[in-house]
């Protein structure tokens, strides 16, 4: 009977420990310390994500603590918001964000990372109250007013802004041209109407002139027809 021999040596483990060398580059461009990349935590990353760090991992700089005015500094300046509405939005109390900002206790990367993201977001920029009820529609990316019946635009509409803005206003100025053109005719269709009227005028005198000369003429040349006092005929009778 052949009897199989048993290695004693084990098969060895493709464990990672570390990350790539790609990423420890990426991860370096962005800030991370060379001592944080040799690291138990980033180590457990590499092991987690197959060795790859995803850009949005780097982006979220994992290394750098996570320190109470970090936090205030991202809640206050990035995304404007009070405590009470931070604490509303994270579900947890007020009183807990206080002493997260006063380094009493570790603020939670989980509650870090849900603000970065939000400010991160095309979502955070529409904030403002004078964005109030505008959104982006998930499929097709539209911005969405809620005036204006309800117009929806698209990024490449948003991009072709700047040549629609030069268009309108070489039509507003020629436009402008043609107003002042009109302006200039109907000054002067005016003065030949007046011109015309002043024509109309000379021509009725002119008439007239002719008329009244007329009938003088024809006072002087008229037959003149003595006319006898009734007196006078009774005493050359008598």
């Amino acid at each position: 009977m052949v009897t199989r021999k048993h290695s004693s040596s084990k098969k060895p483990r493709n464990r990672i420990s570390s990350p790539s060398k790609r990423s420890s580059w990426a991860a370096w461009m962005n800030g991370a310390d060379p001592e944080w990349l040799g690291g138990r935590q980033a180590r457990a990353l590499a092991e987690a994500f197959g060795g790859v760090f995803p850009a949005w991992l780097i982006e979220s700089e994992p290394w750098r603590q996570i320190s109470g005015d970090r936090f205030r500094f991202l809640r206050q300046k990035m995304l404007g918001l009070t405590t009470e509405q931070c604490a509303a939005y994270l579900g947890v109390h007020r009183s807990t964000i206080c002493r997260w900002e006063a380094d009493e206790i570790e603020t939670p990367r989980a509650a870090f990372e849900a603000l970065r993201l939000i400010s991160r977001t095309a979502n955070a920029v529409t904030a403002d109250k004078r964005w109030d009820g505008w959104y982006i529609v998930r499929e097709t990316g539209e911005l969405v007013s809620p005036d204006i019946g309800r117009l929806a635009v698209t990024p490449e509409e948003i991009n072709a802004m700047p040549v629609r803005y030069k268009e309108l206003s070489e039509l507003r100025s020629r436009v402008d041209q043609y107003l002042a053109r009109i302006g200039d005719l109907e000054d002067e269709n005016t003065a030949l109407r007046s011109d015309n009227l002043a024509r109309q005028m000379a021509a009725e005198l002119e008439t007239m002139r002719e008329r009244i000369s007329t009938l003088l003429a024809s006072v002087r040349t008229a037959e003149i027809i003595e006319f006898n006092h009734p007196g006078a005929e009774q005493y050359r009778a008598a």
